[in-house]
């Protein structure tokens, strides 16, 4: 294939990858109204708690495993040995998930007594536990369909998935108002559904071999990682903590809302992308243009996200505005750096690929080390005394240091030929475009007022 096609064929895969995103989130905001009423502040705080200590299972699970699928499958040679790998990995996933995850179900209640500051709470933590065994192991055996680049099966597989939940949390939240507790359970019989039919389709597919050797092999990929992931989960979660603990589980609730809105730019732009981008540069990276197909590539996201996020960070004030009650509501400032922090972290994945390329898995825990050390550091000087702007604040500087070791470390492994004109020059320009549009925007001409009082109720009745 030419470098057009290859960019043609990454940028299409996405495209359908992202029709699945769109309707999700599309979905969400529908539903937005109805879950900020009926979970309100405290509910979102809990659920972003239950988040937190979930993503404390995941460090020791890893997301290696899943990265191993998508690195070593290039690697093998005859199709044999590629079926006998995806069925290796995804047995090796589920055994890994039942071990770490079954013992915590016996400490539901001082997790729980960790998480909420509170007593009585241990049941949701064990419907919690359940739903990240299903949602672990299924994530891990949709990597194959992503792998074979089956891109239209993907999103078919997905939209089922949104409308199955859909129809629980509107029959469980709505109709029988069963608050947080009918949440959990949608998200369980849902996560339950889903991890069904993606095993019973990869092992139809591949058949079901596990392979010693091939185990060794991902377990090498993937251990080095472990420190970074612990030393992830502090850089995603001290602000949470801190938030906590000076301000109180409402504002977590605001933190988790403002994050819902800021990761379109993930779900509906960087993660298609990735989900395609990821199996394509390993196809082609050896190939001699393959580095100015990346530096190319990585241009155009950088325009797209840059586009999207100037919209979203002049919207989302206006769309918290109509869309949910007003301990939700924030400024444009704090949007726009919560925006930016986003767009680094993006970049941060395409930045560091020759620590991948080398399978230098050891340097990536490095540089989420050092990020966490950045996040302790940011969040104490910055949270105490600024509460969630200084939250937001301290997560869009130490996106950008992530990005900054990434780039080092990784162009020592695999040289991409960035194009630093146009990024700098398209970044420049997208913050310009963001103060002077902010000047004659719905809120400082008080539209917004008008379109709060005359859309929020009807929206949310």
């Amino acid at each position: 294939m030419t470098k057009e096609s290859h960019i043609k064929s990454t940028f299409k895969n996405a495209l359908i990858y992202s029709g699945a995103s769109i309707l999700t989130k599309l979905v969400g905001f529908v539903m937005l109204p109805v879950y900020a009423s009926y979970l309100r502040g405290e509910g979102y705080g809990i659920l972003g708690m239950i988040d937190v200590t979930f993503q404390a299972l995941a460090i020791l699970i890893g997301s290696g495993i899943s990265i191993s699928m998508r690195r070593l499958y290039f690697l093998k040679d005859a199709e044999d040995s590629k079926k006998i790998f995806v069925s290796t990995n995804v047995i090796l996933m589920f055994l890994i998930v039942i071990f770490i995850t079954v013992p915590a179900m016996f400490f539901n209640e001082e997790i729980a007594r960790l998480s909420f500051g509170k007593n009585g709470m241990g049941y949701y933590i064990t419907i919690a536990l359940y739903t990240f065994i299903f949602e672990a192991v299924s994530s891990n055996a949709l990597n194959y369909i992503v792998i074979k680049q089956r891109s239209i099966l993907y999103t078919t597989v997905v939209l089922f998935r949104v409308f199955l939940e859909l129809f629980l949390n509107i029959y469980l939240i709505v109709y029988m108002k069963m608050g947080i507790l009918g949440y959990l359970y949608s998200q369980l019989i849902t996560s339950f559904t889903f991890a069904f039919i993606m095993h019973a389709y990869v092992f139809a597919c591949v058949g079901f071999h596990f392979n010693r050797q091939d185990t060794v092999e991902i377990m090498k990929f993937s251990i080095p990682l472990m420190p970074g992931y612990i030393a992830t989960f502090f850089r995603l979660n001290t602000g949470r903590i801190m938030l906590v603990s000076y301000i109180g589980l409402t504002q977590v609730g605001v933190f988790e809302m403002l994050q819902k809105f800021v990761s379109l730019l993930g779900v509906l732009i960087s993660e298609p992308f990735l989900r395609s981008w990821d199996v394509k540069r390993f196809e082609i990276c050896d190939n001699p243009d393959a580095p100015s197909i990346m530096a190319r590539v990585f241009t155009l996201q950088l325009a797209i996200l840059i586009f999207f996020g100037l919209i979203l960070a002049l919207e989302i004030p206006l769309l918290l505005k109509i869309l949910t009650p007003k301990e939700f509501w924030l400024g444009g400032a704090i949007v726009l750096i919560a925006i930016g922090g986003r767009i680094l972290l993006d970049s941060y994945f395409q930045v560091f690929f020759g620590l991948l390329y080398g399978n230098l898995t050891f340097q990536i825990s490095i540089i989420q080390f050092f990020a966490a050390v950045f996040t302790v550091l940011f969040n104490f000087l910055l949270a105490k005394k600024y509460g969630l702007f200084g939250v937001i604040t301290a997560t869009a500087l130490v996106n950008a240091s992530l990005c900054i070791m990434g780039f080092f470390m990784g162009n020592k492994y695999y040289r991409i030929p960035y194009e630093w004109g146009k990024l700098v020059a398209m970044t420049v320009l997208g913050i310009f475009l963001f103060f002077i549009i902010n000047e004659i925007s719905f809120s400082s001409q008080g539209i917004s007022s008008l379109l709060v009082a005359s859309l929020g109720k009807p929206l949310t009745n």
